[in-house]
């Protein structure tokens, strides 16, 4: 897998206080925006004078209202990550790509400038949007817009639901033959592993179908039984697929914040991917792979029909010959 070296790089950031997060204290507020580093780490820049609201030096416990400016430095060494990844679809207006399994879309958490967005700007220029999200370690296809207009018309469908989403996953167990998950999530406050979870009261309403293609056993010293399912979200909220697919009691093989012990998913948070993270996930990535998008062309050209391959890991991580999946 290709992938860069951390450099330790200086960054200067600076950033508005949102709505959301007003009334915070500054360190909840570092914490939750940037976590890359954990908030006993915020503190202690805090106290050492490193971030500044408004221009001066603060307290970690200081409140921040809304529209306060927050700014600070940091020498960081981004992860390595794999750059890779497939023109499958390019015009005028829009451009596709299939990403591999480590690569982040857009600047976030540890990840500032090893990213899918920050790459092809280097070719396409700073105009260059995503469409949609897909998590650093979901491959698979990502459309992006290349004019603010189009990524308006085109987070619309995605926002009204007129997106048909089709992924792929290998869970643990023997997972039923259809599975229908109806259940609202939340995320947790204050944010900590896992970030988000299912809830009988108040979150936000979310649909995913599973249809189970085979079942077989993983591949490695200690083979368990697997699913290979096709996934099928009808609505679009934050980790939904991961979330709902732990829900059900077949949590995605690889995933290392909701198909492992919290204490397991708080050391992934916080020291990376250790030997006991690993083994725990029983994967190296989360394996889950979106296989096909199909929508109206922004500029009314007809339908956009997007479809890429499933990358090596899946046949990897799975005994034996591989089911074929249905073109």
């Amino acid at each position: 897998m290709a992938s860069t070296e951390p450099i330790p790089r200086r960054y200067d950031f600076h950033c508005q206080v949102d709505a959301y997060r007003h009334g915070w204290t500054l360190a909840r507020f570092l914490t939750h925006r940037f976590r890359y580093h954990p908030a006993r780490v915020w503190v202690e820049r805090i106290a050492a004078g490193a971030v500044r609201i408004n221009g001066l030096t603060a307290a970690p416990d200081s409140p921040l209202a809304r529209g306060d400016r927050v700014e600070y430095t940091i020498i960081h060494a981004e992860p390595p990550v794999d750059f890779s990844y497939e023109i499958l679809y390019e015009d005028e207006h829009v451009l596709a790509v299939a990403k591999s399994g480590n690569l982040p879309i857009h600047a976030g958490g540890k990840f500032i400038r090893n990213t899918l967005i920050s790459r092809l700007r280097e070719s396409w220029g700073d105009e260059l949007r995503p469409a949609h999200r897909l998590d650093r370690e979901t491959s698979g296809v990502v459309l992006l817009a290349k004019s603010r207009e189009v990524a308006g018309a085109l987070e619309r469908q995605f926002r009204e639901r007129r997106v048909r989403k089709e992924y792929v996953a290998i869970v643990r167990g023997e997972a039923p033959l259809n599975l229908v998950v109806d259940a609202a999530i939340a995320r947790l406050e204050p944010p900590r592993p896992p970030y988000r979870r299912v809830v009988s009261d108040g979150g936000r309403q979310a649909i995913t179908r599973f249809e189970r293609l085979a079942v077989g056993r993983s591949r490695g010293v200690a083979p368990t039984p697997v699913s290979l399912l096709r996934v099928l979200p009808e609505s679009g909220r934050t980790n939904q697929i991961r979330v709902h697919a732990a829900h059900s009691g077949h949590p995605i093989l690889g995933d290392k914040i909701y198909g492992v012990a919290e204490e397991v998913a708080i050391e992934f948070v916080e020291r990376g991917e250790t030997e006991q993270v690993l083994a725990a996930a029983g994967a190296p990535r989360h394996l889950l792979h979106c296989l096909s998008l199909e929508l109206r062309h922004p500029r009314g050209d007809g339908l956009l029909e997007l479809r890429a391959a499933l990358p090596a890991d899946f046949s990897e991580c799975w005994s034996g010959p591989f089911p074929e999946l249905d073109s």
